[in-house]
């Protein structure tokens, strides 16, 4: 519909475009480019917030906080009201959507407090009490609030002041926090590096140039060129120092940093550095704490620190051990020449289906029940990407799996012939267990006294587990001597029970085997087992375990080795148990009558990190199958066992399969890593642009000239043979119009300095390099015309 203006020239419709044009022309593009980094900033810094996992939740929303305050006061900054109304104003808008956006969880935590005035009433008494500091919910306000002011103070210091240095202390003091107190933050500190840069160096071009303008003092294209040539230059140096320098922190160290910090670091760059490799082979000599599903005596090993899962109990309690099942190793047999005990050959398999509970053939007395939340960040390679680590014994779980069971019992020993679960893999078609899943596990709470009365009436289906083979594992000599020791070992005991904690006792015995990582090697012929036993008594989990298992065997009790993770340690921002490779560990189960398997823990690292299992004392109150509880009670904060952080080499339980280059490749492409990449690649674009720079500011007349010519012909413009510098102006003149000015200035001054006397020569060289610097954006423009058709 037209307008009643005479004119009839004013369409209705163009309204809110024309307005959105006075609005643009009122911001000037410097402002405009500020204001963008700096909400990017800000975004930045509120997502690691977010993602440094402060109070469990609450505060998903802060980076839409953060981004609304930068938006408010970089609004109120271009506006002419005073200065103390728009902080007021700014600071209030900050109470109210802090308030708004954690009342939910106020809430929700504090559902008895009252409303109104009296709820201000309480939370100013439980600040100056101090309990308020360690309420999830008020950390989650503070935090809000934070991010709001991180925000709002950043644009109104960019915007109205022009001082992005004053703006960012509180969130480069946010930031900071984030780095020293969490993990895996190198993606924010790439992003919070570069944004910070840019936004200093524009800010100082654009004040500089301002500032030159007030001056009146003419600013010459090299002037422009030389400060955007050395920024860059020194921007890409700082990414890349960025990039290298190591990760602050894997756990909380704002109190103190360690000194093994650069020995950490130069771990993980070593692992890093076999990305690379191309190819099936596999790296000789180097292998790698780490889950494996077979068990041997394996060479020295290097400790990998990459993080698997976390968990926590969330429903219980458990005593522990916190030991998680990954595969059972029920097969003695020899594996590219070394005796191995591995997940065996004959393969049950039964689907379950999410939240269901199998039939088992056997059931055990005084089973409870507890529920663990794992977390599961990267699966292991090697194929056992799909298994699902549990502790105990498995009872359900919240996604569809299916059981494997390898010692299969004859057909019609039992009415099902799942007796165990030896491997619990993601169902068709996950594939992996990546991500998060809820498990709920029994376990015996049995007395010592119980068990030494279990007696040894063992069904025809545990013959497997409670023999060794006749011959083809180990040399009779050595088969000899373990059942020997053994039968040494046990003398006296005249139970199962008693003989598993004597050959236990006797292996974590410090004054006899000592724990490491680097074991000597046995000689050339000499069976590794009897040299462990014999001469030289170290070794780390899988020497123990396979040495009490084979003990064990030997003297006819059922037992098993089990192939998974330890406790890992506790994190006290995320409020879990991390475990990570270097937590592998290898223990030992062995059957009792009535009650299932109970495991054992033969390896002793000096530490306090595998100890000897606790057995139950007297019947505790707890959710027992026996009793038809199915669903034990929940816990109300999610907690873990308190393990602290260890320097000590832990336990590897690895895999003795070298490093293989196609397992690298895909284990360690991670977010972390492909940060890195971008990093670096974004470091190097900076370079060449640095380079670019430097090429197009020559310091003679002939390199002006030379330039002219390669960008002549970059922009489409072919050079023909014969011409006079001033027959070729005339042609690029036509060519490239809105450069006919400056190449008729450039080529007149060119032609003197190159044909004159050298005195009259000299004196041209200013009035080249001044027309070149006019004449150099408009060929550069011509360029990139030619490489993006629609840039005019």
């Amino acid at each position: 519909m037209q307008s009643v203006s005479p004119r009839g020239g004013l369409q209705l419709g163009d309204l809110p475009a024309t307005r959105w044009e006075r609005a643009r022309a009122a911001v000037p593009a410097s402002t405009l480019w500020s204001a963008v980094l700096v909400f990017a900033l800000a975004v930045t810094i509120a997502r690691s917030t977010s993602a440094a996992y402060w109070v469990p939740s609450g505060i998903d929303g802060i980076p839409f906080v953060a981004l609304g305050a930068a938006v408010l006061m970089a609004l109120l900054a271009l506006t002419r009201l005073p200065s103390w109304l728009c902080v007021a104003a700014g600071v209030a808008g900050g109470l109210v959507v802090a308030t708004i956006a954690t009342a939910p969880e106020f809430r929700a935590q504090h559902p008895l407090d009252p409303t109104g005035a009296g709820l201000v009433q309480v939370w100013i008494i439980r600040v100056f009490e101090g309990s308020a500091f360690g309420d999830q919910a008020f950390v989650g306000l503070v935090i809000t609030l934070l991010m709001w002011i991180t925000g709002g103070w950043l644009a109104w210091c960019v915007v109205r002041w022009r001082q992005p240095l004053i703006g960012l202390i509180p969130g480069a003091a946010a930031f900071t926090t984030n780095v020293l107190n969490t993990p895996n933050q190198q993606g924010y500190t790439f992003i919070f590096l570069a944004l910070t840069l840019g936004l200093l160096l524009w800010t100082t071009y654009t004040a500089s140039v301002a500032k030159a303008v007030a001056a009146r003092i003419k600013m010459t294209g090299d002037a422009r060129w030389d400060f955007w040539e050395t920024g860059l230059v020194a921007t890409a140096a700082l990414l890349v120092i960025g990039i290298m320098l190591p990760p602050m922190s894997t756990i909380d160290r704002t109190a103190s940093m360690e000194s093994s910090l650069f020995t950490k670091w130069a771990q993980i760059q070593s692992k890093l550095n076999q990305v690379g490799i191309q190819g099936n082979g596999t790296i000789p000599g180097r292998v790698s704490t780490g889950f494996g599903v077979t068990v041997s005596m394996g060479p020295r090993l290097s400790q990998s620190t990459t993080p698997v899962f976390n968990y926590a109990v969330t429903a219980g309690p458990y005593p522990g051990p916190y030991y998680f099942r990954g595969v059972n190793d029920t097969l003695t047999t020899v594996v590219d020449g070394k005796p191995t005990w591995t997940y065996g050959t004959n393969d049950h398999t039964q689907p379950i289906a999410a939240n269901d509970s199998p039939t088992f053939a056997e059931q055990y007395k005084w089973m409870a029940l507890a529920t663990f939340t794992v977390n599961m960040l990267l699966p292991p390679g090697s194929g056992s990407g799909d298994i699902y680590f549990y502790p105990g014994q498995f009872y359900s779980i919240d996604k569809p799996a299916v059981a494997h069971e390898t010692q299969v019992p004859p057909v019609f020993t039992f009415a099902t012939q799942l007796v165990t679960i030896d491997r619990l893999a993601a169902a068709p078609p996950s594939f992996t267990t990546k991500g998060q899943y809820n498990v709920t596990v029994s376990y015996p709470d049995v007395t010592t006294d119980e068990l030494r009365a279990a007696g040894t009436d063992y069904g025809d289906w545990l013959a497997p587990y409670s023999s060794m083979p006749a011959d083809g594992y180990r040399p009779p000599a050595a088969m000899r001597f373990i059942h020997d020791l053994a039968l040494s070992i046990t003398a006296g005991a005249n139970n199962p029970y008693d003989k598993a904690s004597a050959i236990e006792a006797y292996l974590r015995d410090r004054n006899r085997f000592t724990y490491t990582l680097t074991p000597k090697q046995p000689p050339d012929g000499t069976d590794p087992m009897l040299y462990f036993l014999n001469s030289s008594h170290e070794g780390y989990c899988q020497y123990f375990a396979m040495a009490m298992g084979e003990m064990l065997r030997s003297l006819g009790i059922p037992t098993r080795l089990v192939n998974g993770y330890g406790a890992g340690s506790y994190d006290d921002i995320q409020h879990r148990q991390v475990v990570r490779d270097e937590d592998a560990h290898v223990w030992v189960e062995s059957y009792f009558p009535g009650y299932g398997w109970i495991p054992f823990e033969p390896t002793n690292d000096g530490v306090a990190y595998a100890n000897t299992i606790q057995r139950a004392s007297s019947r505790s109150v707890l959710c027992f199958t026996d009793n038809h509880c199915t669903v034990p009670s929940p816990i109300q904060a999610v907690t873990s066992p308190v393990v602290k952080p260890s320097t000590r080499p832990k336990d590897p339980g690895a895999s003795d399969q070298p490093i293989g280059a196609n397992q690298n490749r895909f284990r360690w492409l991670d977010s972390t890593m492909i940060t890195r990449i971008v990093g670096v690649l974004g470091a190097l674009l900076l370079l060449l642009i640095g380079l670019g720079a430097r090429y197009l500011r020559p310091r003679t007349v002939m390199g002006v000239w030379r330039r002219v010519l390669v960008l002549a012909r970059m922009a489409g413009a072919e050079l023909q043979s014969g011409e006079t510098p001033s027959e070729l102006e005339k042609r690029l003149g036509r060519a490239f119009p809105e450069a006919a000015p400056h190449l008729h200035s450039l080529t007149d001054a060119f032609v003197v300095a190159a044909y004159a006397p050298p005195e009259m020569a000299q004196s041209t060289k200013p009035s080249v390099m001044e027309a070149w610097a006019s004449l150099r954006p408009m060929m550069v423009r011509r360029v990139l015309s030619r490489v993006r058709p629609g840039r005019s």
